[in-house]
């Protein structure tokens, strides 16, 4: 190339936008993206047992064994999805295609997880397992590329922290949307017939779900493609993985905050009724934990300028903690202080989430500068898995340590098992809660260095010819 011109390859026409600002229509496109994973998944997360056994007139031994079985299928789903997204090649790139194509299908297989088809005792065990085993496939299908798709919009760490505080923002909007207005959607519906109620609420919000994930999929455009000699095997994928040293203390952080996230979540209940006496402060606590949520992921972009971000994530988890173990020790009958606990348990939440995802995105560029090798797909599918696995894990810890201190359920409790009660909901999670910033600890990866290893990526694509 003559006077030492470089060349125009494809990748360096587009290095203008790696390391750009994206613009408010590309945030909140992704952004729509999570409000509309969260939507359609909202009936399943919080409704599906109870249909199943209520509803569609399925035995509880039975539903609980189809629920084992598909948190069993995710292991081996998310994995081999990250691996195969990963050498896709199209001209939507590489993560893109699934979240198009898969839109369509994630909103009807929704429906038909929520029809109730005439059929015998087996047959309805037979057509709940596969319709939710098909709609969990294609849920990850959809959320696994869309969860990656964040790293490879933008080298800049300061705007993949942007885009991951609009996913945490729609998210908390979708919980707190559709925590207010399922149930009140299918008795609409319904007219008083449950199985048209669950069905069409399905039908409303797979409607809703489907035109947004499109607008994600046409406005969050992929600018990031390794070169075909960074374009890992298999294997490589795989030790991608395990030697990614600030990606495993990412993954164990968060794998041990979640056991804290889930467990309260799918206990606060028990501690409203029996501890509280206030059956009715469950739905306030829930909502307090998505607004707050929100507010939090509102205001991080503002923040994160002036911290770092594991800095962020400590002092956050480290709060909430703190709240959480000030509640165990508050008195129920101060309804009052334990809300004000509440509210300051809820408010770092809306860190985490964006914090994680984008310290995720600058360990693969890490490894990237170190190793050559970019394995975006592999990463985020083991991220999306431990999310998984502490999920399924917390419902058997949880349901185990309730026989064990002696909870009879609908009866009045001893004042042992309401103390029990209140360690399991407040106690642990504080304490879990704490455990988790150990790891962060050891998490190396500046903004500085972030911004490191951003230029000298970008040196690299602009110095020598590159081909997709």
């Amino acid at each position: 190339m003559a006077n030492g011109a470089v060349p125009q390859t494809k990748e360096s026409l587009v290095v203008p936008q790696i390391n750009g600002n994206l613009g408010f229509l590309t945030k909140l496109s992704y952004g729509f993206g999570e409000f509309s994973a969260s939507v359609v998944w909202s009936l399943a997360s919080s409704y599906l047992l109870f249909f199943y056994t209520d509803v569609f007139g399925i035995a509880g031994g039975a539903a609980a064994i189809i629920l084992l079985v598909a948190r069993v299928w995710d292991c081996f789903v998310d994995p081999i999805l990250g691996l195969t997204m990963e050498r896709t090649k199209s001209k939507h790139g590489r993560f893109r295609p699934y979240i198009l194509y898969g839109a369509l299908a994630l909103a009807a297989l929704n429906i038909l997880t929520f029809y109730t088809p005439d059929l015998s005792g087996t047959g309805k065990v037979i057509y709940a397992g596969v319709t939710y085993l098909l709609l969990g496939t294609v849920h990850s299908v959809v959320n696994v590329p869309y969860g990656a798709l964040a790293t490879v919009m933008t080298r800049d760490t300061h705007e993949r922290t942007n885009l991951n505080a609009y996913r945490g923002v729609f998210g908390q909007v979708a919980g707190i949307l559709t925590g207010a207005a399922v149930m009140p959607l299918i008795t609409l519906l319904g007219h008083g017939n449950q199985q048209h109620g669950f069905f069409y609420a399905a039908i409303v919000l797979s409607v809703v779900s489907a035109p947004l994930l499109f607008l994600t999929y046409k406005n969050c455009k992929e600018v990031i493609e390794p070169a075909i000699n960074e374009r890992p095997s298999i294997k490589e994928s795989l030790v991608a993985v395990g030697a990614n040293k600030p990606l495993l203390l990412i993954i164990v952080s968060l794998f041990v905050v979640l056991l804290g996230v889930f467990g309260r979540i799918g206990t606060v209940t028990y501690y409203c009724i029996y501890v509280l006496n206030r059956p009715d402060l469950i739905a306030v606590s829930f909502t307090i934990l998505s607004v707050c949520g929100a507010i939090g992921s509102f205001i991080l972009p503002f923040i994160a300028k002036f911290f770092e971000k594991k800095t962020l994530l400590i002092v956050g988890s480290t709060i909430t903690g703190i709240a959480f173990i000030a509640m165990y020790f508050t008195p129920a009958t101060n309804i009052n202080m334990i809300i004000v606990w509440t509210i300051i348990s809820s408010l770092p939440t809306g860190f985490a989430s964006p914090m994680v995802f984008s310290m995720v995105a600058d360990s693969i560029d890490d490894y990237q500068v170190k190793t050559g090798i970019r394995a975006d797909g592999a990463i985020y599918s083991f991220t999306s898995l431990s999310t998984k696995i502490a999920s399924a894990l917390v419902g058997a810890i949880s349901a185990t340590i309730l026989g064990a201190i002696g909870y009879v359920a609908n009866k009045q409790q001893t004042p042992e098992v309401v103390h029990g009660i209140n360690m399991l909901v407040n106690l642990g999670p504080g304490v879990v809660y704490l455990l988790a910033t150990i790891p962060l600890y050891f998490y190396k990866i500046s903004k500085a260095k972030a911004m490191e290893n951003t230029d000298e990526l970008l040196k690299r694509r602009t110095g020598a010819d590159f081909v997709k």
